[in-house]
C-alpha cells in the first residue's frame, strides 16, 4: 500500500507555522570540487623497502619510515602492497601499559600533491594504552591513521581491521541467567560468550551492553528493542563490575563499580543501586547481546587541518573509537566509498566502537559520497563545532561552568569569540581572548549584559557548514543518529535503515555537564532519500527526522551526571525548582526543506519540529508494508511545536 501525504503534511506545517512558513526555498549545499593531487613527477616510494611485510608485527613503524623518506625526497606517491599486515604497536614508541603516551599510529603529515595508495592492503591494528583521565588528552596522537596539515592529498585503497583474536573490542553473548536481589548492588547477569575469551582470567572492561538480533545481523529489530546500558565511555574506563565463571561465561553486575580499575569522574553517577536492580529485571534471558570493552579513544582515522583532502575506497572493518574524526582547520575534503562495515563474511559485534564519522570542528566544505555505515555503536555521523558555556565574572572576564572546561573547546589566546545568549540568540558581540587562567577567559573588550544564566561561546575561526551527503547507506546500527549542527547542507539519494536509531537530527545544543555542540543549523535540503524500518526508540513518538534547538533544563540528557561547578549547580537546582525554562530562539534552527523522500513503515512521526522556524515538508510518500514495529497512533504524521 502506498499513499501520498503531501497535502496532509503541508497542511500540518502550514497550521503550525502560520505566517512564518518559509516563503522561499532552501538551496542546501551545491556540489563542489575537492582538488586531487597534481602531477609533479616526484618519486614513488614503496613501503616494502622499509620493512613493510606480512611477517612484521610493527608495520605502522615501517610505513612511517617510508613516509619520512617520501617527505625527504618530495615523492608523489607511497605504495603499500596487497596482503594482510599487522600493526601491533603496543609497547612501542613510548606507549604500552603504565606509559604516559599512546603508541603512534600511521602519521601522514605535511604533504602536498601526494597519494598514499594502499594497493588493497589490510592493516590489522592492536594498540595498547595507558588510562587517560580527561577528554582533552584524547585530542593528540590517537588515530590508527592520522592525516594532518596536508594539501591536495589522497589516501586510498586499503582496509582497517582490529586484532580480534587477542584483544577483542566487543563480544557476542547470550543472557544465560539473571539474579535479582533485594540488597543494593547485588543483582547480576550471567552471559555465555560464543567462544572462549582471550583475556580470561584477567579482568575485562564492560563499558556497554547492547541487545542485538538473534542472527547477529544487526540491531534487534522489534517493537521492544530491549535494554541498552552505558557503564562509561572513556578510554581505559573499567565500566561495570564483572568476574569470570569460566572462559566462556562472564557474570556482570550492571551499574556497580568494580573494586579495582580506572573509573572516570563523569561516569560516577552511572553507579546506582536502583539502576543495577532495574536493568537486571528488564533484561531477557535467552536474548542475544554485545558486551563492549571500549567506546571512545584510538580512532580509525583522524583528519586534522587538511586542505583539499580525499579519503576513498577504504573499508573500516573495525576500530577502537570513532571511525573517522575530523578536527582543526580542515576545509574542502571528501569521503568517497569510505565504508564502516564488518569484514566480508564475518559477523563482527561492532565496527567503530563509537561514531562512524564525527566532526569536532572544521572550516567546512566536506562531503560523503557512496559510503556505507553499519554496526557502529553510536551516531552514523555527527557534524558540529565545539562550543562552551560561561558566566560573566568581571566586565571583560567569563568563567566556563560546563564540566569539560576550556580545554574541551581548544580556545587559545588570540581566538576570536562570538557570544550567544542562553536561548542561543545572537548577542551581537565578538571579542578576542587576551588571557586564559584556569577556567577564566578574559577578552579585549567589555562584555555585553548577560541575559539569563549564561553565555554560549563560539569560536569564529571555525564553521562546520557546507556539506553534501550523496548516495550513502546507513543501516543495522543500534541507537544510531545522523546529526547535523551546521548550515548549508544537502542530503540527496541516501538510504536510512533498517536501524534502531534516528536517521536525521538537525539541531544545535548545549548542556550543563557534557556536550556543547553546534553553531546553529539552517539552509538544509533532504531530497530523494529513503527511510525504511527505522525505530527511533530513544525519542517520544519515534520520529524519522528531528528539527530542534536543544537547551537545558528541558533538554538535558546528562541528568545522571553531576555538575562539578558547585555554585553553578546550585543555580541550576534553583532554576529547576522554580520551574523556569529556556525557550530557544527559533531562528537558531531554520530553513529546512524535506521533499520527494519515501518513508517505509514509519512506526511514528515522519518529522517533528520542536522550536524551529521555516520548515517545509512536501511531496513525500509513505509505503506501508508488513509491519516490523508496532505503529503508534501518530505514524505517518508531521508535527510542529512552538
Amino acid at each position: 500500500m502506498k499513499s501520498s501525504i503531501k497535502s496532509v503534511a503541508d497542511l500540518v506545517v502550514g497550521v503550525a507555522l502560520g505566517a512564518a512558513v518559509h516563503a522561499g526555498t532552501p538551496t542546501g549545499c551545491p556540489d563542489f570540487d575537492v582538488e586531487l593531487p597534481r602531477t609533479t613527477g616526484g618519486a614513488v616510494i614503496r613501503a616494502a623497502d622499509f620493512g613493510f611485510s606480512e611477517t612484521n608485527d610493527h608495520n605502522a613503524a615501517a610505513i612511517n619510515a617510508a613516509l619520512a623518506e617520501a617527505r625527504r625526497v618530495r615523492a608523489s606517491r607511497l605504495e603499500l602492497a596487497p596482503g594482510t599486515y599487522r600493526c601491533f604497536e603496543d609497547g612501542c614508541g613510548g606507549g604500552g601499559r603504565g606509559a604516559t603516551a599512546l603508541p603512534s599510529g600511521i602519521v601522514i603529515d605535511g604533504f602536498e600533491d601526494f597519494t598514499f595508495d594502499g594497493k588493497g592492503a589490510t592493516l590489522v591494528f592492536r594498540r595498547d594504552h595507558a588510562p587517560l583521565a580527561t577528554q582533552a588528552e584524547l585530542l593528540e596522537n590517537e588515530g590508527n591513521v592520522e592525516v594532518k596539515n596536508c594539501v591536495r592529498t589522497a589516501v586510498e585503497n586499503f582496509n582497517i581491521d582490529w586484532d580480534w583474536e587477542s584483544d577483542p573490542l566487543a563480544v557476542w553473548c547470550t543472557c544465560a541467567a539473571k539474579h535479582v536481589d533485594e540488597a543494593d548492588n547485588a543483582s547480576y547477569i550471567d552471559f555465555d560468550l560464543e567462544k572462549p575469551h582471550p583475556k580470561y582470567p584477567n579482568p575485562v572492561p564492560v563499558q556497554l551492553l547492547t541487545p542485538m538480533a538473534a542472527d547477529k545481523s544487526g540491531a534487534r529489530m522489534t517493537g521492544a528493542p530491549g535494554v541498552r546500558a552505558y557503564f562509561g565511555m572513556s578510554l581505559g574506563h573499567i565500566g561495570a563490575k564483572s568476574e569470570w565463571n569460566s572462559p566462556t561465561r562472564l557474570r556482570v553486575w550492571p551499574h556497580v563499580r568494580p573494586a579495582k580499575g580506572y573509573v572516570t569522574d563523569e561516569s560516577l553517577n552511572r553507579y546506582k543501586a536502583k539502576n543495577n536492580r532495574s536493568l537486571v529485571e528488564a533484561i531477557d534471558v535467552g536474548g542475544t547481546y554485545v558486551i563492549s570493552h571500549c567506546y571512545y579513544g584510538l580512532n580509525g582515522f583522524v583528519l586534522t587541518s587538511n586542505r583539499h583532502f580525499t579519503l576513498r575506497n577504504v573499508d573500516i572493518w573495525a576500530c577502537r573509537g570513532l571511525g573517522v574524526e575530523t578536527r582543526g582547520a580542515q576545509k574542502w575534503w571528501q569521503l568517497v566509498n569510505v565504508n564502516v562495515r564488518p569484514k566480508p563474511g564475518c559477523r563482527y559485534p561492532v565496527t567503530s566502537t563509537a561514531d562512524a564519522h564525527h566532526v569536532v570542528q572544521s572550516q567546512g566544505f566536506g562531503k560523503m559520497v557512496g559510503c556505507e555505515v553499519t554496526m557502529n555503536q553510536d551516531d552514523h555521523f555527527n557534524y558540529h563545532d565545539r562550543t562552551q558555556i560561561a558566566q560573566t565574572r568581571w566586565p571583560r572576564t567569563v568563567e566556563v561552568v560546563n564540566n569539560r572546561g576550556v580545554a574541551y573547546t581548544l580556545f587559545r589566546v588570540g581566538t576570536l569569540i562570538a557570544l550567544r545568549h542562553e536561548d542561543f540568540s545572537d548577542a551581537g558581540w565578538t571579542g578576542r581572548i587576551v588571557k586564559i587562567e584556569g577556567e577564566h577567559i578574559t577578552f579585549d573588550r567589555d562584555l555585553p549584559p548577560q541575559k539569563g544564566m549564561l553565555f554560549v561561546l563560539l569560536d569564529k575561526g571555525y564553521a562546520t557548514e557546507n556539506f553534501l551527503f550523496k548516495d550513502c547507506w546507513f543501516h543495522d546500527s543500534p541507537w544510531s543518529r545522523g546529526i547535523v549542527q551546521g548550515n548549508n547542507v544537502t542530503l540527496d539519494g541516501c538510504r536510512f535503515g533498517p536501524m534502531i536509531g534516528t536517521p536525521l537530527v538537525f539541531m544545535s545544543c548545549y548542556t550543563y555537564t557534557c556536550w556543547c555542540e553546534g553553531i546553529g543549523c539552517s539552509n538544509v535540503v533532504v531530497r530523494n532519500c529513503r527511510f525504511e524500518n527505522c525505530l527511533s526508540s530513544r525519542y517520544e513518538n519515534n520520529p524519522q527526522i528531528i528539527v530542534s534547538m536543544q537547551t537545558p533544563p528541558e533538554h538535558w540528557p546528562q541528568r545522571h551526571e553531576r555538575i562539578t561547578h558547585a555554585a553553578f549547580a546550585r543555580e541550576v537546582e534553583a532554576m529547576v525548582a522554580a520551574g523556569r525554562t529556556v525557550k530557544p530562539c527559533r531562528d537558531a534552527v531554520c530553513d529546512i526543506l524535506v521533499e520527494r523522500n519515501t518513508f517505509v513503515n514509519p512506526p511514528g512521526l515522519l518529522l517533528t519540529s520542536e522550536n524551529a522556524s521555516r520548515v517545509t515538508f512536501r511531496d513525500n510518500a509513505v509505503e506501508w508494508r508488513e509491519p516490523v514495529f508496532r505503529r503508534l497512533p501518530c505514524a505517518g504524521q508531521v508535527r510542529m511545536r512552538e
